[in-house]
């Protein structure tokens, strides 16, 4: 600081320090006196509280406690201008303007002297940057900021920034502008699409409002829309939009081209200053529109006053057939009491609940209940702020119907979000996808189970769940969850296009097709759930079919369709190949059931469709009535006399122990699936089980049944048999085994049929197999191992027939589930001078080439956003400008730059600066997804290619990453406001990339002055 000798130095009696005039001599002398580039920060001190201390203090020790205050800030700005204006007021002007750590320092003595007292210093600060001169505006300016956080118990410290100079300016200039913004277009109406999660297909658009300003820029809808709804005036934008929307629709769409809803949003001054239900029914009179094309939004927080009033409007509006959503749920809190007491035809989950999704799975389970909850309550689901795939991914495993956010797309103009939504490859849902979608988001389908009272608690996990759609004899998926698809992989498919290729074309494939086809019709026609038991693969599989759904044409129907391994129940140590070999003694029964001979026990263990059974509940006390209700309902009359005979359990003992076999057999006519009497072979016998003695039934259709699968088995057999007795060696001899067991490739050997005879331990334990025996005699088809198994099957017939060695050849296969990167080398296998088969090794390579993948990705990339880098940018600039050279194909380069970022530096520090660049890179590489690649330049700037149509395009993109930085700044945990110049520069205008880099840093410059004459 300078020598003040010269001044008048006058004290303040009580603290020592500057009076106020003085203080603004000196002041005004330092910065009239500064070299360009100086730095100054004025702080003003407010300690709040401090008239109720002195009043339960007294005057005596609250004079102490301001001259306590005096010493530690005399103590931390040492030789600085320090004053004590007024009061509990203090002042000070350092040269510099790092003083965030000294300001905590200070309150956090100040809090040290008196503990037990809630005084709370505030501190407003004023940057000095060479632009206001006069010294009093820049104490009234660190005033300001110190004000605007009082009563604000958890901020301590705010920097004066033109949001807060121009907050009073800002919202006169609002009220004023805001007739001649609607009369003359400044404000637009952009549509943000929402898509169906389990169709991807755009089922809905949002309106949503942007002003932009020809001379101010643009005015960002959170500063417009708070100003509008404090003085009432809101409705005249509602009202605009509404005449746009209906107008656009009228105009432009009508006949023209395919339309789905557009959800409008609703004030609570609009339900108070008009009748909102005739209002709406005149638009739908005069633009002549269907009702169900607008859906009306209302945000949780406008229900919260004048409630019973807006509740009975609602109430005309859906039952006069408009739709009305509740929007931003869980933001405030009454949502459950909404809810509980108030019909929505949708719920749109508020954006805040995926904020820490990535950190937090508790918003993961609070997620998971609310999409429960909402579709239990008859309400539909949407999710808006969905920003990555991971979200989107697990709101459409929880069920949640449709998602909203930049993952899809930023709010366009309309045509421009068509286009947006075609160029990804997504469509606009029909009105009869829409109905019938409708039905199938309905279903919940984490607390639904189609198995009921099939109950096992030892298993915790998901049911095994999928939504099937057959239109036209032809099946999709919409949904499953994991648990769905792992069981599917389990048994060999691959994904859910190998499983929809197996029902739509490769039918053999499935033995039970048929069978599976039969019971969805069943459960179409009575409106049950349908099931059915099988054997694959060795276990036992039981499968629920539920209708859940008809299109009103009746050419799509929706089911619903779970899964349960009924073996993974058994012990997990029970010997392999003996519950193999049970499970397929099961699939030679239609049914399995164990009947207590002492007690009424009962259970069924097996039972291929549940129409060949009566319903029945497992538990004590069920016995002869199962018996008596399969006698009655399923055995032909002329049969039953003879039925209750082979069951009388006063006998049946007896009987049993009499016969040979230690089984006693019955042929009686009972009704089969198609409900036709056929001719079955009961078989009883007896065993102890849990402590009860049974009698353990099986029923099976007869005699060609078990002679037909007799004469399969027979068959596989002999297959097995012609296999193992093959010329090509299988045992190579033990020396050379033992060394093929060390070496660290999977090593095997196939003969000219391309089946396997053998492989070394890494390659079964690479693809997780026990036994060499799970392979021999196998093709790779056959194993299911790879996603395209043409290229392997074509490489091997070339070593087979031709005799060709190949070396390294890449592929991909599938190892326990995941996809992985392999290189194999094959040479033909040859046996008295003639090729008998082939032996070949592979390695995994998948680690290495990510690894490689990540070194060539650091040198393209900015370490601390993620960013391409500078290097990127002149690679890819190459090919926007080629691909300009070639069709014309257009592109535009918008820079970047974020202001005063040397100041964020010097005032927060470094981290908190990286932090900004990391939020700044976030939302521009969100906002300008589509057909656009960011790059970090360097140091605060970005660059952005986009190609492009028109300049509107440009216009649009650069409005919204505007208002998703307002947004993220209201949001932000400090007081400064992060903001962006940006300029912007079309390739076509100048032909080439040096004149295109400077018009756009030009422009971007010149935006950056504006800013700064703003302020």
């Amino acid at each position: 600081m300078e020598d003040f000798r010269e001044f008048r130095m006058s004290t303040d009696e009580l603290t020592g320090l500057l009076d106020k005039q003085t203080f603004f001599e000196c002041a005004q002398n330092l910065i009239d006196t500064a070299p360009e580039g100086q730095e100054y920060a004025f702080i003003f001190f407010d300690l709040e509280n401090f008239k109720i201390f002195n009043a339960n203090y007294g005057y005596e020790i609250g004079d102490e406690l301001l001259i306590s205050i005096a010493y530690i800030l005399k103590d931390e700005f040492e030789g600085q201008l320090l004053a004590h204006f007024t009061g509990d007021h203090f002042v000070a002007c350092v040269n510099t303007i790092q003083v965030i750590q000294s300001i905590k320092s200070i309150r956090d003595r100040i809090k040290l002297i008196r503990k037990s007292v809630s005084v709370e210093l505030k501190a407003g600060i004023f940057l000095y940057d060479g632009e206001e001169k006069d010294v009093i505006k820049c104490c009234d300016k660190a005033r300001m900021a110190c004000i605007s956080i009082k009563k604000k118990y958890d901020v301590g410290y705010r920097v004066y920034d033109k949001e807060l100079g121009g907050t009073i300016q800002r919202k006169q200039s609002i009220l004023d502008r805001l007739d001649e913004a609607i009369a003359k277009r400044y404000i637009k109406v952009y549509y943000q699409p929402i898509v169906r999660s389990f169709t991807g297909e755009v089922c809905a658009w949002e309106a949503l409002v942007r002003w932009q300003d020809p001379i101010k820029g643009v005015v960002y809808p959170n500063e417009f829309i708070p100003v509008l709804e404090e003085y009432r005036l809101i409705q005249k934008i509602d009202m605009f939009v509404i005449e746009e929307v209906f107008s656009r629709y009228h105009h432009e769409v009508e006949g023209k081209m395919p339309a789905v809803p557009v959800s409008i949003n609703l004030s609570r001054i609009d339900f108070e200053v008009m009748d909102i239900v005739e209002f709406f029914e005149e638009k739908v009179r005069q633009y002549k529109c269907p009702k169900n094309l607008f859906h009306l939004e209302i945000t949780e927080s406008a229900l919260m006053e004048n409630t019973e009033h807006i509740m009975n409007q609602i109430t005309r509006l859906r039952e006069n057939g408009f739709e009305v959503w509740m929007d931003d749920f869980g933001s405030g809190y009454s949502s459950l009491n909404l809810l509980k007491n108030y019909q929505f035809d949708l719920v749109k989950i508020d954006m805040d609940f995926l904020s820490e999704f990535e950190e937090s799975e508790n918003d993961k389970i609070i997620l998971k209940h609310i999409v429960s909850m909402i579709k239990n309550l008859g309400s539909h689901t949407l999710i808006e702020g969905v920003e990555t795939q991971e979200q989107f991914d697990f709101m459409k495993s929880i069920g949640c119907e449709m998602i909203q956010g930049y993952f899809i797309a930023r709010p366009m103009p309309y045509l421009e979000g068509l286009d947006s939504i075609k160029k990804n490859g997504r469509t606009l849902e029909t009105h009869e996808e829409r109905l019938f979608n409708d039905e199938i988001g309905k279903i919940d389908i984490l607390r639904q189970n189609p198995l009921q009272n099939v109950e096992h608690p030892d298993d915790d996990s998901a049911l095994p769940l999928a939504v099937l759609v057959n239109e036209d004899g032809i099946w999709s998926f919409k949904y499953f969850n994991e648990e769905f698809m792992n069981i599917m992989k389990l048994f060999g498919y691959i994904d859910e296009a190998d499983i929809e290729l197996m029902l739509n074309k490769e039918h053999t494939r499935w033995l039970q097709y048929h069978h599976f086809i039969d019971i969805c019709a069943h459960s179409k026609q009575e409106h049950i759930s349908e099931s059915m038991d099988y054997i694959i693969n060795g276990r036992i599989v039981n499968m629920r079919v539920r209708h859940i759904g008809e299109s009103k044409e009746g050419k799509r129907d929706a089911y619903m369709v779970s899964y349960r391994l009924l073996s993974r129940f058994r012990n997990s140590d029970y010997d392999n190949r003996i519950s193999a070999i049970s499970h397929s003694m099961f699939s030679l029964y239609e049914s399995v059931d164990l009947f207590g001979i002492h007690d009424d026990f009962y259970e069924n263990i097996y039972l291929s469709d549940s129409r060949l059974h009566v319903e029945f509940d497992e538990g004590k006390g069920k016995s002869r009535e199962v018996i008596e209700g399969i006698c009655e309902n399923l055995v032909h009359e002329d049969d039953r006399v003879y039925f209750r005979q082979l069951f009388d359990m006063n006998t049946i003992e007896q009987r049993i122990a009499e016969e040979p076999g230690g089984a006693a057999v019955g042929f009686y006519r009972i009704l089969n699936s198609k409900h036709n009497y056929v001719w079955k072979m009961v078989t009883i016998s007896l065993m102890h089980f849990e402590n009860n003695e049974c009698v353990l039934c099986c029923v099976n259709e007869a005699p060609n049944e078990i002679a037909r699968r007799m004469a399969s088995s027979q068959h596989e057999r002999c297959l097995s048999t012609d296999a193992e007795n093959t010329e090509i060696p299988t045992r190579l001899n033990p020396t050379f085994e033992n060394i093929l067991q060390l070496i660290p490739v999977g090593v095997f050997w196939k003969d000219k049929e391309r089946r396997f005879l053998g492989a070394n331990q890494m390659f079964l334990d690479y693809y997780g197999l026990q036994s060499v025996q799970e392979i021999l005699g196998k093709t790779d088809e056959d194993m299911g191992w790879h996603i395209n198994p043409e290229p392997f099957k074509k490489d091997e017939m070339d070593v087979i027939n031709n005799g060709r060695s190949i070396e390294n050849v890449r592929g991909e296969c599938i190892v326990k589930g995941s996809v992985r990167k392999i290189v194999a080398s094959k040479q033909p296998y040859v046996v008295d001078r003639k090729i008998v088969g082939l032996v070949g090794y592979f390695k995994d390579v998948t680690d290495e080439l990510k690894e490689q993948e990540k070194l060539e990705m650091l040198t393209m990339t900015d370490a601390l956003t993620g960013l391409y880098n500078r290097r990127a940018f002149a690679e890819v600039v190459e090919k926007f400008m080629n691909q300009y050279a070639s069709d014309r194909t257009d592109f535009a380069l918008l820079m970047v730059d974020i202001d005063k970022f040397k100041q964020i530096n010097d005032l927060y520090g470094h981290d908190y600066g990286d932090l900004v660049l990391t939020k700044v890179s976030y939302i521009l590489k969100h906002v300008a997804s589509d057909n656009s690649v960011v790059f970090r330049f360097g140091g605060d700037e970005f660059v952005i290619l986009h190609q492009h149509k028109n300049e509107a395009e440009l216009e649009s993109i650069k409005m919204e990453i505007l208002a998703e930085l307002n947004r993220a700044n209201q949001m932000a945990s400090t007081s400064i406001s992060v903001q962006l110049s940006i300029g912007v520069a079309v390739y076509s205008n100048y032909g080439n990339l040096r004149d295109c880099l400077d018009a756009a840093d030009k422009e971007m410059y010149a935006e950056k002055e504006q800013h700064k004459k703003e302020q």
